[in-house]
């Protein structure tokens, strides 16, 4: 399998900690391709891996410099992906191996960063070259859009969307009178009311609904029976309204802030979109705002909706893997599992997963009896190889496995670097899509490797991506306890943290906690006694 390794100097902010130049020598026996540049996003830089792609047929690739939240959030990250996908690269084999948040920016002068960059690198190939291919659904995209709240917000999106071609559904929770109460947009209101191609729903809230963006299915639940609508988008105008939310919530991937609002992928860069990229969101602002602060939300919100719907397609990649026949026995726990009803048994006795519905969170993985599951995006056999391959890395000092919840626990990562906060570079992080997704089983093999400590960083109660994930992993770990005792391992080497995407301080004091009580603890760690 041809693999192509990019080392990134990130505007010489990782190269003022990392040897590129070794590290570089270090894993080319391993690669067919690798080169050190300046930026991974340099349209020369994409030019020449897209040039490795087609000259020495890579299948594989490894983009090591910034985080893989960068990539997820930047334009020219989805356009460099997209040209990749062109290419022939399956996008679960385009892999982010982090050099710059949680490398150079947390471990300046510690000896031991060189060799965890190395370590970093060793393991993003590992994903690379095991990942199965990602399988495609692509869809021309509706221009129909669900607007959640008759606002202002939601009038003037409405409005914007209209005039751009755009067929509008605006629903309201208020019965009968959701349109009339907007008065300081009441002239807007009586220009919706007379569009056709604008309709009200009044009394309405989110029953059911499945899809991707450019297409997805909806129920709305009104006093006058379900309402089922296929649009393109949703756009959440009231994000305070916490029903909307939690109704979104078991359907979609719809982030929480800690009063349990929607919350925007980036409130900086990003404030309109959401996790999923056909949700966005008005960014939330004082219930004093100003009409002019008003239009500006809802304008930044339908910008962004229609940057994602007048694509000539959109492409949803299945994060599942086929189920195995030769192992699927009908047990229907993966049915039991699934809270969002996306495993069903057919006709064949056999286990289904609807795309539409599957989330990639991991758990129907995690609790299939017979391991006839597995997820595209963070297989088993990576994550059993990942965690060898770090055991096995040159880090001296007690080494501390963390495993990182792809929606708090990596981005809390992300943030302590970029906050200044420093830990051990001996902590070795592994990405995980939910704490769904941890099996006890990759705990024990930590152990048995002879890692020191397991951390685990999750999302708090309340705002886990995939609603109960976390819990679901709290109760295995908190069973597992028991039988790390009954194996000398002493339970308080292994530490589930609750933590949020901005609290790159506690990340940091947590790790460091850790490392502290490790030096007190005298009975075994696991590994060779």
């Amino acid at each position: 399998m041809p693999l192509g390794v990019y080392l990134s100097r990130c505007r010489h902010r990782v190269d003022e900690v990392v040897d590129l130049s070794a590290l570089s020598g270090a894993i080319a026996p391993e690669a067919s391709a690798v080169r050190v540049v300046d930026d991974l996003f340099a349209p020369e830089v994409v030019d020449a891996i897209l040039a490795d792609v087609s000259q020495v047929g890579l299948d594989s690739i490894v983009l090591a410099g910034d985080s893989p939240e960068r990539f997820r959030r930047s334009l020219s990250a989805r356009h460099m992906r997209d040209r990749l996908v062109s290419a022939g690269i399956s996008p679960s084999r385009i892999v982010h191996a982090n050099l710059l948040d949680q490398l150079a920016m947390t471990h300046s002068g510690d000896p031991d960063a060189q060799a965890k960059a190395e370590a970093v690198v060793r393991v993003a190939a590992i994903q690379a070259k095991t990942s199965p291919p990602a399988e495609s659904r692509e869809s021309v995209p509706s221009h129909r859009v669900l607007i959640l709240g008759a606002t202002s917000e939601g009038f003037v999106a409405a409005t914007r969307l209209l005039e751009l071609g755009f067929e509008v559904i605006i629903a309201d929770r208020e019965s009968g009178t959701g349109h009339a109460r907007r008065h300081e947009m009441s002239a807007t209101g009586g220009y919706l009311l007379s569009d056709p191609k604008c309709t009200f729903v009044d009394g309405a809230s989110l029953k059911d609904g499945l899809g991707w963006v450019g297409d997805y299915e909806i129920v709305l639940e009104t006093p006058d029976g379900d309402v089922r609508l296929a649009v393109g988008g949703i756009l959440l105008a009231e994000p305070h309204v916490l029903e909307w939310v939690e109704e979104l919530r078991p359907h979609f991937r719809v982030d929480t802030d800690e009063e349990g609002r929607a919350r925007s992928l980036d409130p900086e860069a990003h404030p309109s979109e959401t996790v999923d990229p056909g949700i966005m969101v008005v960014p939330v602002r004082s219930e004093d705002a100003s009409t002019r602060e008003k239009v500006a939300a809802a304008d930044s919100a339908a910008l962004a909706l229609v940057m994602r719907l007048t694509q000539p397609f959109t492409r949803h990649y299945v994060e599942t893997s086929h189920v195995d026949e030769t192992l699927c026995g009908g047990c229907a726990s993966c049915v039991k599992t699934c809270i969002f009803m996306a495993c069903s048994l057919g006709e064949d006795g056999l286990s289904h997963v609807d795309p539409r519905r599957c989330r990639g969170c991991g758990k129907c993985v995690v609790g299939c009896p017979v391991g006839a599951r597995d997820i595209v995006v963070s297989p088993h056999e990576y994550l059993t190889a990942a965690i060898e391959s770090y055991a096995s890395s040159d880090v001296s000092g007690e080494r501390v496995l963390g495993f990182l919840c792809g929606g708090c626990g990596y981005p809390a990562g992300d943030r302590a670097g970029r906050d200044g906060m420093s830990y051990p570079a001996s902590f070795l992080p592994l990405r995980i899509p939910c704490g769904g997704r941890l099996d006890t089983l990759y705990v024990l093999e930590a152990f048995r490797s002879g890692f020191d400590g397991v951390m685990v960083f999750r999302c708090k109660d309340g705002h886990c991506h995939n609603l109960i994930g976390n819990l679901d992993m709290d109760r295995r770990l908190n069973l597992l306890r028991t039988v790390l005792r009954s194996r000398g391992i002493d339970d308080a080497r292994l530490r589930i943290v609750d933590i949020s995407p901005h609290e790159g301080e506690h990340f940091a004091e947590a790790v460091n906690e850790l490392y502290a009580a490790l030096r007190t603890i005298t009975n075994g760690k696991g590994g060779p006694q």
